[in-house]
């Protein structure tokens, strides 16, 4: 009902979408992973986030980002 091209007339789709397709549902797989682990690294202190080298802001961002 939305389709833009009818179904007779769609082409097949290319190599690249579908990798680009593939590689998008892999990202959305792991921004779990990624906000737990930005989450946990929060509960550290300013001093041994430095240690590690990573800002407390840039937790923060990751964090709002893949929410």
């Amino acid at each position: 009902m939305f389709d833009v091209i009818p179904p007779s007339k769609q082409l097949p789709p290319t190599t690249s979408a579908l990798q680009l397709f593939d590689r998008a549902m892999q990202l959305r797989a792991i921004s779990a992973d990624i906000v737990r682990a930005a989450q946990y690294l929060d509960s550290f202190s300013d001093q041994e986030l430095s240690e590690l080298g990573i800002n407390r802001s840039d937790l923060d961002d990751t964090i709002q980002r893949f929410i």
